[in-house]
């Protein structure tokens, strides 16, 4: 008796596959920014504005007085440091240089910021056998209307989108005021020189001076301040600015005009 032999065959081993690396991300290049080219655009906020005005010589003196001895002028001064709400346009033009950002701009903002002052007074003034009584009213104001700069800035970018930034230049500013004096002169009668006495409404002034003028002039200062600029969407940027503007001091001189009622001169 036969039978057929049958072998088995061993199972094949399976392959060994080396398992894929995985893949490394390609590192994240940073965005690129570019900060040159034209700008246009607009501002509003808050001016803080420092008007102050001193007048130094509107008098009226009887004949016979010695102005700073026996006739003493009035003195009418004040100040004001109004906040006012500033608006206006502005344009520019920058170039960008790795970090660094310069630039030139120009802006006009308008501001209506007025400071004035009303005052009233009376003084003896006592003459070799006389005495008079002079009254005086007074009146001025000082506005900043307007102003604008044409400034330089240079910037470093914080970040692609972020600048801190300084700038400075020549301001313009226009400037408006007005003065208005009124002094009359009453001789009292006895030998009074008692105001109450001396000015009643039927009294004559003997002497009056008065002026009442006013001014606009167009000044030109400096400005200097720091600020930090933002970029919000694409071609739109957003900024945060301090700047202080100084435009000096000015003399105005005016004249008065002087009327003599009575015998006693005045001058003025």
């Amino acid at each position: 008796m036969s039978a057929p032999a049958i072998a088995d065959e061993a199972p094949a081993k399976p392959k060994r596959e080396r398992a894929a690396a995985p893949q490394r991300a390609a590192p994240a290049q940073q965005q690129a920014s570019n900060w040159s080219g034209g700008q246009v655009g607009g501002s509003n906020g808050v001016s803080s504005v420092n008007n102050n005005f001193v007048e130094p010589g509107a008098y009226v003196c009887p004949t016979g007085s010695t102005l700073g001895s026996t006739c003493f002028e009035t003195p009418f001064q004040f100040s004001g440091h109004k906040a006012a709400y500033t608006i206006g346009p502005f344009v520019g033009y920058r170039v960008q240089w790795g970090n660094w950002v310069v630039g030139i701009e120009g802006d006009w903002s308008y501001k209506s910021s007025e400071s004035s002052l009303s005052q009233s007074s009376a003084a003896s003034i006592a003459v070799t056998g006389s005495n008079y009584v002079r009254t005086d009213q007074f009146s001025g104001s000082v506005r900043q209307k307007s102003d604008s700069s044409i400034r330089a800035r240079v910037g470093t970018l914080v970040t692609p989108w972020s600048l801190l930034y300084v700038t400075g230049g020549v301001a313009f500013a226009e400037i408006s005021g007005s003065f208005a004096y009124g002094g009359s002169l009453f001789l009292c009668p006895g030998g009074s020189s008692s105001a109450a006495t001396c000015v009643t409404p039927s009294s004559t002034s003997v002497a009056t001076a008065t002026t009442a003028v006013t001014w606009s002039d167009t000044r030109v200062g400096s400005t200097v301040g720091a600020g930090w600029e933002t970029e919000i969407a694409p071609r739109w940027k957003a900024r945060a600015e301090y700047r202080y503007t100084d435009f000096g001091t000015y003399t105005k001189t005016f004249g008065l005009a002087t009327r003599c009622t009575g015998s006693s001169g005045a001058a003025s």
